[in-house]
């Protein structure tokens, strides 16, 4: 049970004079006793698996993590998945209605924060949190069983906390989800397509229709959720990239493609996440993609010289030699004395027709490394 009065109360905002203002409102209220201010959501994060903190106060927009990261986090660990959690935010747009969706969000805060507001969300979430609404409940339960791995007993509670409040899709989704880790794909599909169909919004359902489809080689329907799920709720990247990279290894590189274009739209272009992308897809049969994304990335940034030779090969692979020796030349200035880099322009200048240019490179490699067996075979192609 909380002790309203006495709880200890976490703080998340990057603005100093945010979190000094939400504490200033809880002690008028006479709500906590002890608060803890951290200005990121990584500081929060390492502070709930260190202290025990009675309820969270998170800031929807922080740097280094967010507070929608922090709060899927909490989410997912056992220990704290049952912490309840204000988000206080500036924007009530969509892709915030659908991360409080999923993520269980207990309340959310418009800015300004006022008194009344405040107090009056901190009361109602401590109250749930002490005495669990019967749908709540049920769906904690629920987990709880999954725990042990009775997921017939987290069906059947979740058939109860949907008759508990059955204009939720929360119940349905978790239905379909327990069906669906208990392999029944008939009765998975079935809630989870009425959760969507009550909760347009609802990201969980939509990404675990993807899911079921894949696993039934339903590529094309996969794809519309999987999809579906990246537009609600940028978020859900990290899985649609996921499932792009399933696509490869399945050999399906157009739709993969398509996919991996589409999350890099909705990250804004994020050239981490494209250099991410680009790795993976030279290393597993989608090399064409993966040397275009990273041209862009060279493009983007001029500075990222360690790509060069990596490009260079990877050009080098699918028969682009022009454009492979471009890069590799210029990754070899950077490393005037990596060897490596030299067998690869020996072989590209040998594919491109200059045995001459190749043969000087090969002998500055043997001249170093005399027993190098590969230079010495590609020496012989050169006469």
């Amino acid at each position: 049970m909380i002790d309203i009065v006495k709880m200890t109360v976490l703080i998340a905002d990057d603005m100093p004079g945010m979190v000094s203002s939400i504490r200033s409102i809880m002690k008028v209220l006479g709500y906590g006793k002890k608060f803890i201010p951290v200005t990121n959501g990584q500081e929060a994060w390492r502070i709930l698996k260190k202290e025990p903190v009675d309820i969270a106060i998170l800031d929807y927009n922080m740097p280094v993590m967010n507070g929608v990261e922090v709060l899927s986090r909490i989410r997912e660990d056992r220990d704290l998945r049952d912490l309840p959690v204000v988000m206080v935010t500036a924007h009530s747009h969509q892709e915030f209605v659908a991360e409080a969706a999923e993520s269980e969000i207990d309340a959310y805060i418009l800015k300004p924060v006022t008194v009344k507001v405040l107090g009056d969300k901190v009361l109602h979430v401590v109250e749930n949190a002490n005495n669990p609404p019967p749908m709540v409940y049920h769906l904690q339960q629920a987990r709880r069983f999954e725990d042990v791995g009775d997921i017939d007993a987290a069906i059947d509670e979740a058939r109860l906390a949907m008759k508990a409040n059955p204009k939720s899709s929360r119940p349905l989704r978790e239905l379909g989800y327990y069906y669906f880790k208990k392999n029944d794909l008939k009765e998975a599909e079935k809630w989870l397509l009425k959760a969507a169909q009550m909760n347009s919004l609802d990201v969980f359902a939509f990404h675990y229709l993807g899911e079921l489809y894949l696993k039934r080689n339903d590529i094309d329907k996969a794809s519309r959720y999987f999809d579906k799920a990246m537009s609600i709720s940028p978020r859900h990247l990290t899985r649609g990239i996921h499932f792009g990279k399933i696509l490869v290894q399945k050999q399906k590189i157009e739709k993969a493609i398509q996919v991996f274009e589409k999350a890099l739209t909705l990250s804004k272009n994020d050239l981490k996440l494209r250099e991410e992308i680009a790795s993976f897809c030279i290393e597993t049969g989608a090399k064409g993609y993966g040397a275009k994304l990273l041209e862009s990335i060279v493009r983007a940034d001029p500075k990222r010289k360690d790509l060069l030779f990596k490009l260079g090969v990877a050009l080098e692979e699918i028969g682009k030699h022009s454009k492979a020796l471009s890069y590799l030349t210029n990754a070899g200035k950077e490393d005037r004395d990596n060897l490596e880099i030299k067998m690869h322009l020996a072989t590209v200048n040998l594919a491109l027709g200059r045995p001459i240019r190749a043969e000087k490179i090969l002998k500055e490699v043997l001249k170093v490394d005399p027993k190098n067996k590969k230079a010495k075979e590609l020496l012989k192609k050169c006469v």
